[in-house]
């Protein structure tokens, strides 16, 4: 009788226990939306930026986006992730139009 009751204590501690965040190579998703935030505002306060600049960047704005955008839909219950989604899709977006305006 003892010996089943540790078990099952022992196994409800051992479920009941809550998950922490997971935490990869790169960092937990905080870690990593921060990151990707702090980078494409870095590039939005370069100020106004030629079309030269904006066809270079274009590709790095928009891969930052797509992987905020993929922790965002990771984490669906998160609107601060959500919003910074949106923001870095205008970002990408905006590069892309201000790139596309250039004669080729």
């Amino acid at each position: 009788m003892r010996t089943a009751l540790a078990a099952g204590l022992l196994s409800l501690c051992l479920f009941a226990c809550p998950k922490g965040p997971t935490t990869t190579v790169m960092g937990s998703d905080d870690e990593q939306m921060d990151r990707y935030a702090s980078q494409l505002e870095e590039i939005r306060t370069r100020g106004e930026v030629d079309c030269k600049d904006a066809c270079s960047l274009k590709g790095k704005v928009c891969d930052i986006s797509s992987a905020a955008c993929a922790i965002a839909g990771k984490n669906a219950d998160r609107d601060d992730f959500q919003k910074k989604c949106v923001t870095s899709q205008e970002d990408c977006a905006s590069f892309n139009e201000k790139c596309s305006t250039c004669s080729k």
